[in-house]
């Protein structure tokens, strides 16, 4: 067979009078197909007989969109371009991308684009190995990884899509979001560059110095430091970690809300709180949750349950840490369990200060004042203030009590049982002796202005009187039944707090 014959023709043009070769029909449709604007040369090859080798300072132009390039195969008739070296496409107000292999369809108006490619939108630039361009519906495909960078934030996926009208990135597979102050892991992430509000779906993982946020659907501004995040949403700080149905957070102001389902754990301090509402102040460190708050502290083997209208989590200038509760107060533990308006408990020595009108028991003891100070030492109760008509009462018998009154009383336990009572200012007792055999040999009932009353196991064993004692011991049956109950006793067993009544957590 013989050698294919080869002829080629070249010629020389000036970039002026490269429109002479477009046909008429082409000059009536010049928004349509795609023109040669420019080249240095112009080869034609029998073995490309539709297309036209062109070189040199090469620029083509359809609609709005211009090409440059170092050399293509120009197919008029099919109304395509391959070109190569330097590529160079853009559109005005629209987008730059630069490679250094394109193939465009002039039909469907496609540009495939191959090595170092860069599409670049105002501020926005994107860097990938091969892309697609739609230039009608302005729309960048990748498949094969790209990296982002949008002034602070950097962003990588395997494949994405970029919309330059816009202005949203959908990336899939392997979303990587990096700014100065976190790192976002996604599966799928959308992404606009000019609010720069980063909306993913699907696990997504947020890491910074101070936490680690998760989530499986939420936004983050990443220009204003906003975000909101729901579905299994958890933020976990060193030592605790935050759950909830939707959380919202901004990083600059550092204020935090949590809706339904709230959980907030602490490690370090052994405490969980639930609720249905809570609001966080990073920069005071102060913590609300609102919606039927229950709190859990574990303490050794035992659990202290605490429920009111609010719990705030609180820590003061000198770094003390406090949880605090605000009405209708509820406290429960094996070994006390209380009402109060208020209360506030310390983490660093499990002090417990109770205010308005509060109760609090004691094994047999009921304990009332306008304010009770509890101290606790090694997990069980060592001391108790009690200020302002202090009384401790105990049920001997139905309607029949053990009472104790005055202006301030300090009562120490041991192990857990009232040990000694201190009592200042216009005290008052009655208290049932009880022999062995648990008969009554009789009723002591003492005034005075102090006095000290000993115990064992709840039975008094001794009283010392202080400034101008009064009263004496009574026969039972002698007793003056206008004496048996002091005018400051008020026996509330049934606002008592059960274990029943508050939801179990596990530790």
């Amino acid at each position: 067979m013989p050698p294919v014959l080869k002829k080629t023709v070249q010629r020389y043009f000036p970039a002026l009078l490269i429109a002479l070769f477009v046909s008429p029909v082409q000059k009536c449709t010049a928004q349509s197909v795609i023109e040669l604007l420019q080249a240095d040369v112009i080869e034609y090859d029998q073995e490309f007989v539709d297309a036209e080798r062109v070189k040199g300072n090469v620029r083509f132009k359809q609609d709005e969109v211009f090409m440059d390039c170092d050399s293509a195969y120009f197919f008029r008739k099919e109304n395509r371009v391959k070109a190569f070296g330097n590529i160079y496409i853009r559109q005005r107000d629209t987008f730059n991308l630069w490679g250094n292999y394109l193939e465009y369809n002039g039909d469907e108006k496609l540009a495939y684009v191959r090595e170092d490619v860069r599409l670049r939108d105002q501020k926005m630039e994107l860097t990938t190995d091969l892309v697609q361009y739609n230039v009608e519906s302005k729309t960048a495909y990748y498949t094969t990884g790209g990296n982002i960078r949008n002034e602070q934030d950097r962003l990588y996926s395997r494949k994405g899509q970029y919309n330059s009208r816009s202005k949203t990135f959908f990336f899939k597979d392997s979303v990587v979001l990096t700014n100065p102050e976190y790192r976002m892991n996604s599966d799928t992430l959308h992404y606009n560059t000019v609010s720069k509000v980063a909306q993913f779906y699907g696990p997504t993982f947020i890491r910074s110095e101070e936490n680690t946020i998760f989530c499986k659907n939420g936004w983050y501004n990443t220009a204003e430091n906003t975000s909101q995040f729901s579905r299994g949403a958890w933020i976990q700080g060193e030592t605790n970690r935050l759950e909830a149905d939707s959380i919202t957070y901004n990083r600059n102001s550092g204020i935090g809300r949590a809706f339904r389902d709230i959980t907030l754990t602490d490690t370090m301090e052994k405490i969980k709180i639930t609720g249905q509402e809570g609001i966080t102040y990073r920069q005071d460190k102060r913590t609300k949750i609102y919606g039927d708050p229950l709190a859990v502290k574990y303490i050794d083997n035992d659990s202290l349950f605490l429920r009111s209208d609010t719990l705030i989590d609180h820590t003061d200038s000198l770094g003390k840490r406090f949880l605090s509760s605000y009405y209708n107060t509820e406290l429960f533990k094996s070994d006390m369990q209380g009402v109060a308006d208020s209360l506030v408990y310390a983490f660093t020595d499990s002090t417990i200060i109770m205010n308005g009108d509060p109760i609090l028991w004691t094994e047999e003891n009921q304990i009332t004042g306008d304010t009770i100070v509890i101290y606790r030492r090694n997990g069980v109760l060592d001391k108790m203030d009690v200020k302002n008509e202090a009384f401790i009462a105990s049920e001997e018998a139905p309607n029949t009590y053990n009472q104790i009154d005055g202006n301030y009383m300090t009562a120490f336990f041991r192990l857990n049982k009232l040990h000694k009572v201190d009592v200042e200012g216009n005290g008052q007792s009655v208290y049932y002796v009880k022999e062995e055999d648990s008969t009554y040999s009789g009723i002591n009932h003492i005034v005075c202005s102090s006095m000290r009353i000993l115990l064992d196991s709840n039975k008094v064993q001794d009283i010392i009187f202080y400034t101008d004692p009064s009263g004496g011991f009574y026969p039972v049956n002698q007793f003056p039944s206008d004496k048996k109950k002091l005018p400051n006793l008020k026996w509330l067993v049934d606002r008592r707090p059960r274990l029943e009544q508050f939801a179990i957590l596990e530790h």
